[in-house]
């Protein structure tokens, strides 16, 4: 790992320095160096971002907290998260995401193993309330695939299957996001299981002829040990944030209000 970062400062230096001759030269301005060394850094911190294949399903599976849907039974699934609060170690208590999708809809499920299940903390029953001190989970979808903070779309969900998105669509009031999208939850032997149905017209994406790569990542609040665990986590800044990729996915013609003028 050290040297990796050690080729990558020198990769950096290297690049800078060449822009700087360019710049002086008068062949490249300023603004192209800085926006070309943040595209650099950030193709440099993708290099450790994770993938999951987009598998599109015939048969969508039924939202109830149960794990027992064809649609889940070959469902890629995403496993190895590390802990943020011990500096990217794996985490004690692992989990494991599956996605699928239609043309009407992304669907979701998570695994979140506990080794004292009796420990799992669930207070919030009302949807659009933001969990805190007991056990969740978040989605975060970049369909644009940006890595900036406004464009992703965040979807929480507790053991209660009591559901929070953050950044909903424009013409959608507060009373009607919870009825918009599904989640079920239920607590098992050894963890607890969710499943998520995000309708299409929930998110703002491109219009493509040809699969695409969006953005993705799932962090989850352990109440018990106070551990915060990610999927794919390569630094801690919200923006250029290095999230997953959901992988060779064809979203669904958009609606026209979706469309953008």
């Amino acid at each position: 790992m050290k040297t990796v970062t050690f080729f990558n400062v020198i990769f950096i230096l290297l690049f800078t320095t060449g822009c700087e001759v360019l710049r002086r030269s008068g062949a490249i301005e300023l603004k192209d160096i800085l926006e070309a060394i943040d595209t650099a850094a950030l193709a440099l911190k993708q290099q450790n971002a994770k993938e999951l294949p987009g598998v599109k399903v015939d048969v969508p599976p039924v939202i109830n907290g149960k794990l027992n849907d064809a649609a889940w039974q070959n469902a890629p699934q995403g496993t190895d998260f590390t802990d943020r609060r011990k500096g990217g170690a794996p985490a004690e208590d692992q989990s494991t995401i599956m996605m699928v999708y239609t043309d009407e809809a992304i669907y979701v499920a998570l695994y979140l193993f506990d080794s004292e299940p009796d420990g799992i903390v669930a207070r919030q029953v009302e949807d659009q309330i933001r969990p805190f001190n007991e056990d969740w989970i978040s989605l975060t979808i970049d369909p644009f695939h940006t890595h900036q903070f406004m464009d992703r779309t965040f979807f929480m969900v507790n053991p209660l299957g009591s559901k929070f998105m953050s950044h909903p669509p424009p013409f959608a009031g507060p009373a009607e996001i919870s009825d918009m999208w599904k989640a079920a939850a239920s607590i098992v032997d050894d963890g607890w299981i969710v499943e998520m149905e995000i309708p299409w017209e929930m998110l703002n994406y491109p219009e493509a002829t040809e699969p695409i790569d969006i953005g993705i990542n799932v962090d989850r609040g352990h109440a018990s040990t106070g551990a915060n665990t990610w999927w794919s986590k390569v630094g801690f800044v919200e923006d250029d944030r290095a999230d997953g990729h959901w992988i060779g996915v064809l979203p669904p013609p958009k609606l026209p209000i979706l469309r953008n003028d």
